[in-house]
């Protein structure tokens, strides 16, 4: 992922309940995080030891669990805004999201999940906030942007 210009990671995502959606850039948002758990299965023994003979404990890394948090500005122009999200989330859609730049040679993440979270903010006087967590389903794909 280019890190070197943050601002142009933008978060995708579009109801898959009918398997045929194509994510749409998130309007309003404002930031988000990728996070990847590695459960991890240890295989120590009494007599697992460091170079040294000091007793160690060893792992071996095995199931992933990913989720993606987003915050956003509601955009009621943008192409998905704060209702649709909510929705999604109540409903327990499938959704297809892709987080990344569009630059050639940049790295995309993508996969499918749930809306597992939604918090919509309704301030007076003030711009509408949603703040979203997306649990991933299965794996995630990095593949990088050729054209």
């Amino acid at each position: 992922m280019n890190t070197n210009n943050g601002n142009k990671i933008l978060i995708k995502l579009a109801d898959n309940a009918s398997g045929s959606g194509t994510p749409v850039v998130l309007a309003g948002q404002t930031s988000g995080s990728l996070s990847i758990q590695k459960e991890m299965l240890e295989y120590t023994s009494k007599t697992t030891v460091d170079g040294d003979g000091v007793p160690v404990r060893r792992y071996i890394p095995t199931r992933s669990t990913s989720s993606i948090s987003i915050t956003a500005l509601e955009d009621p122009t943008g192409t998905l805004v704060a209702s649709e999200i909510l929705e999604m989330c109540y409903k327990g859609v499938p959704v297809i999201f892709a987080v990344g730049d569009t630059a050639i040679g940049a790295v995309v993440v993508s996969g499918t999940g749930f809306l597992s979270q939604s918090d919509t903010s309704f301030d007076m006087d003030a711009v509408t906030t949603g703040n979203f967590t997306l649990q991933v389903d299965g794996g995630l794909t990095f593949d990088t942007v050729s054209s």
